[in-house]
């Protein structure tokens, strides 16, 4: 289940770096607005603070899905 959730986030990996924006998460992973391209399958280091919290959150993950308005990541535990 996917619930709505509102934050920035950086998206990281050996190309570089860029901003994003999460627009929902969910126990497995999260929908995030950016405009770099990424390709199916790529590796990405995610971080984003918790909205009432000072906490960043820094996660693997990997792209599962492409759009147009951003990317669906899936958290590799």
């Amino acid at each position: 289940m996917h619930m709505a959730y509102f934050t920035s986030a950086n998206l990281m990996n050996d190309r570089g770096s860029w901003e994003g924006a999460v627009r929902d998460i969910s126990t497995e992973g999260m929908f995030v607005e950016t405009a770099q391209g990424f390709t199916k399958g790529e590796r990405l280091k995610v971080g984003f603070r918790l909205r009432h919290s000072r906490q960043t959150v820094d996660l693997a993950a990997e792209v599962k899905r492409v759009t147009s308005e951003g990317v669906g990541i899936r958290i590799v535990w």
